[in-house]
């Protein structure tokens, strides 16, 4: 090899080096154009925010650090509608939301669409994400659609016989269980079949928990939340005094967590659905709970606060917002809890109660956030906007000196080559 020529490779090798660090400043990582891992078409399973309050048993509790999320605006998307649909997050960073102008939107993390697909109706449900990366979502049309997240198009359709508000869970062996207003709870296949659908009788706008034994928790507008079995037959149910549109939170203390429009959150007993304790807020309780690591639920209610109520059911503190609080918490693992409100302000509290920041949009905030692994959250506004805040990336300190003495080798292996 001539001299000339072994130079020219020693600077390509260095630009390479160059093009690396800035890769691992800047926080960046190889990733797929349609979000798959590998060459082997397999979608990993590690998402962030897979289904409507992160797991199937409603926790809405991350896994994510959110410390550093100081409420600044990374980006906003305009749909054509009302967002309260809340946003599903891939194990790629894209991000699943609906809006009442009809579309599923999928999202790229930097805030560019990668695509939206339209349904016949507005989409309040919001979607959910499986294994294989199909997207499930209600739409007011009726139909439960399933999704091909690589590029947006249809798989299949599944009718129910009134809208769904409810939002999909998908249990650990790929059945899709949701609500519709016709009063049936169904149970889907992930190939689109009927497996089983069990008769309430009343609309079901509440989306289902499940547990680890496969039982199914939901709320209706007949007043109660029922549990069910594997094979679509009632466990126990258990009475409220009003409409139940709360969804139900599995807790770590065998106790059942829901809220009801007569203003009380409930803790119904796991085994034999009876009465652990109740809280009484002074508005109706449309939010559904979450249930940080020690235990403490938190939930909104139609009076403006936000509640931490213990695991026996003692009052912890409330936080006052300017508006009804239907949104639903989301807690990242530092223990910080996000929450919008229909002031149209986005709260980020600490979990002692104390205001840590707040983000205006234009509108209610009646969608729930959801975090992503680096700690941003994502939310909805009536203002017809997609949200992402999180904090301003500075590249860290201990990255920069060697970037520098790369960056100055290179300079000098230049200037010597030529």
């Amino acid at each position: 090899m001539g001299g000339k020529t072994w130079k020219v490779a020693a600077i390509g090798i260095l630009i390479i080096l160059i093009s690396t660090s800035l890769l691992i400043v800047l926080g960046g990582k190889p990733r797929s154009i349609y979000g798959l891992s590998g060459n082997d078409g397999k979608y990993t399973t590690d998402s962030p925010w897979p289904m409507f309050r992160h797991d199937l048993n409603h926790t809405a509790l991350s896994s994510y650090d959110t410390s550093n999320n100081d409420g600044t605006l990374k980006w906003r998307y305009q749909t054509g509608g009302a967002v309260e649909s809340s946003p599903a997050i891939d194990s790629y960073g894209t991000i699943y939301v609906g809006s009442s102008d009809g579309y599923l939107y999928a999202i790229n993390s930097d805030g560019s669409i990668k695509w939206r697909f339209y349904t016949g109706d507005s989409l309040i449900s919001s979607p959910a994400v499986g294994n294989d990366g199909t997207v499930y979502v209600g739409s007011y049309d009726h139909y439960i659609y399933a999704i091909n997240s690589i590029d947006g198009t249809l798989k299949w359709k599944f009718d129910t016989g009134g809208s769904v508000k409810s939002s999909p869970a998908i249990g650990n062996d790929g059945t899709i269980y949701v609500g519709s207003n016709d009063g049936y709870l169904y149970a889907i296949n992930s190939d689109g079949n009927l497996k089983w659908k069990f008769y309430i009788g009343a609309y079901i706008e509440s989306s289902p928990a499940v547990d680890g034994d496969g039982h199914i928790y939901v709320g209706a507008d007949d007043y109660y939340l029922y549990s069910i079995n594997t094979d679509g037959t009632l466990r126990w149910k258990f009475q409220t005094n009003d409409e139940v549109v709360s969804s139900p939170s599995i807790g770590i203390y065998g106790a059942i967590y829901v809220g009801s429009k007569d203003g009380c959150l409930y803790a119904v007993d796991f085994y034999d659905g009876s009465l652990k304790w109740s809280y009484q807020t002074d508005g109706a309780i449309e939010s559904s709970p979450a249930i940080d690591d020690h235990g403490t639920v938190y939930v909104g209610s139609d009076d403006g606060y936000l509640y931490a109520i213990g695991p026996d059911g003692s009052f912890k503190w409330k936080y006052r917002t300017e508006g009804s609080v239907i949104s639903s918490p989301a807690i990242g693992n530092d223990g910080t809890i996000y929450i919008g409100s229909n002031d149209g302000y986005i709260y980020s509290i600490n979990s002692d109660g104390a205001l840590k920041w707040r983000y205006q949009t234009g509108n209610h905030v009646i969608s729930s956030p959801s975090i992503d692994s680096d700690g941003n959250i994502y939310v909805g506004s009536d203002d017809g906007y997609v949200y992402s805040v999180g904090s301003q990336t500075v590249p860290e300190i201990h990255y920069i000196a060697p970037l520098l003495i790369v960056v100055l080798v290179c300079l000098i292996a230049i200037r010597r080559a030529y």
